[in-house]
């Protein structure tokens, strides 16, 4: 390796990193880690990524179908377990204006009874779908999944036109958490 370029080594040590499986996710969680969080995340990352004491796993990106000039009041915290962080269409008026919800909780786990879905996430990771349920007023879809031994969940308003696009979105808000990285 002595008489490569640097550009060279640089690449062979990327393709050595990719074959060695496992080691990938340091990789790719270290290229990763300057990918910001959505916008309108970013007022509580700050403060939760200095208290927080679990990986903090956020999406880039929130669903096509959220409209994110709409949401004007996030609100987020760390628990001695993780964090919790609420995204809001007005300030003042609780869950009637609730657009999302993300938590991380170390030693938690899903409650396969409530679950309407396994998926397969990015990484290999398995993640559980709950659809969208109304009864005396209606609950979001979220999706949960494990990943360090910390819960996390997405609770998200999609509002779209079909459960299976609701899924999707949903979905497409955990890859992008996951593949963010460690932040």
């Amino acid at each position: 390796m002595d008489g490569m370029k640097p550009l060279s080594r640089i690449i062979t040590l990327g393709l050595v990193l990719f074959c060695l499986g496992g080691v990938t996710d340091v990789f790719l969680s270290e290229a990763n880690a300057e990918t910001p969080p959505a916008r309108v995340l970013r007022p509580v990352f700050s403060k939760i990524r200095q208290a927080a004491h679990v990986p903090i796993l956020l999406p880039s990106r929130l669903p096509a179908s959220v409209n994110e000039k709409k949401i004007h009041y996030t609100t987020g915290d760390t628990t001695p377990q993780g964090y919790e962080i609420s995204l809001y269409y007005r300030e003042g008026c609780g869950d009637a204006c609730s657009a999302g919800y993300f938590e991380a909780k170390r030693g938690d786990s899903v409650s396969r009874n409530e679950v309407d879905r396994v998926v397969q996430l990015t990484r290999g990771i398995k993640g559980y779908y709950t659809a969208r349920s109304c009864g005396g007023s209606c609950t979001p879809p979220q999706i949960n999944w494990t990943y360090k031994g910390v819960l996390y969940t997405i609770q998200f308003n999609v509002n779209n036109k079909s459960k299976r696009a609701d899924q999707a979105e949903i979905i497409a808000l955990a890859n992008s958490a996951i593949l963010g990285g460690e932040r």
